[in-house]
């Protein structure tokens, strides 16, 4: 089984392929490759997306093959402002994710600084405790046979 491509390589294939079609460039040659380079992936990632390469496929099928006239300066601003609102989406919902990340690393660095404490009170202690040759322990040798 194949590993699974992130929710962000999902995103930009499918931003790509809306790219792509919505061009209708007659001239422009349809692939995987030029999918892949469109979204910035390599063609091995949208391998492993087999369902949006179906989609890919049936699209470009079905899309009509003629010259489309350019599109006017305001329908192009309208679309790029779309394209904004989607990113600062994604901005959002990443610092989000960040923030949430931040804090479970804050929680866990309290939680080991809390450790670390704990470590180095039984370390004073341990060493404060009198050893074994301060207690005047005494050794005593047993007579036997020689060790071979």
């Amino acid at each position: 089984m194949t590993k699974p491509i992130s929710a962000a390589a999902v995103s930009s294939i499918e931003a790509a392929m809306s790219r792509l079609i919505g061009r209708g460039d007659v001239q422009a040659t349809f692939t995987i490759a030029r999918l892949a380079s469109e979204a910035g992936l390599s063609r091995a990632t949208l391998y492993r997306a087999p369902e949006l390469l179906e989609r890919f496929r049936i699209a470009i099928a079905s899309h009509p093959r003629e010259v489309k006239s350019p599109a006017s300066s305001a329908d192009r601003v309208r679309q790029l402002e779309a394209e904004i609102a989607v990113l600062r989406g994604r901005e959002t919902e990443d610092l989000r994710a960040l923030r949430s990340s931040n804090r479970h690393m804050a929680q866990h660095i309290q939680v080991l600084s809390l450790f670390v404490r704990k470590q180095e009170q039984r370390i004073a202690r341990l060493q404060a405790e009198p050893s074994e040759s301060e207690r005047g322990a005494t050794l005593v040798a047993f007579a036997g046979p020689p060790l071979r």
